[in-house]
């Protein structure tokens, strides 16, 4: 992985996005993680404020512990856009 590449972490606990920003035997840490939620109506996906219901909004940078770690990928490109605009703003063309 590169420094601040957009990359999914899947955990025991959900999905997250967010960039890559290091890792260390413990684990790996991400700048601007989101956790992925579904919309309101379930037609769809989104993304919440932070990673826990009762988390900071917007955090800015976070570790997540191997042991919670079920894999991490490369986001597709879609979900890297939409990322990048929410923690944004600016949209993409």
């Amino acid at each position: 992985m590169k420094m601040f590449e957009v990359v999914t972490v899947v955990t025991t606990a959900g999905e997250f996005v967010g960039k890559f920003a290091g890792e260390t035997e413990k684990g790996i840490s991400l700048t601007d993680p989101r956790m992925l939620i579904r919309n309101s109506d379930n037609t769809g996906m989104g993304f919440a404020k932070g990673i826990a219901v009762s988390g900071k909004d917007y955090p800015t940078e976070v570790d997540f512990h191997t042991g919670g770690i079920v894999f991490v990928t490369q986001t597709n490109e879609p979900v890297e856009k939409a990322y990048l605009e929410f923690v944004s703003g600016i949209v993409l063309p």
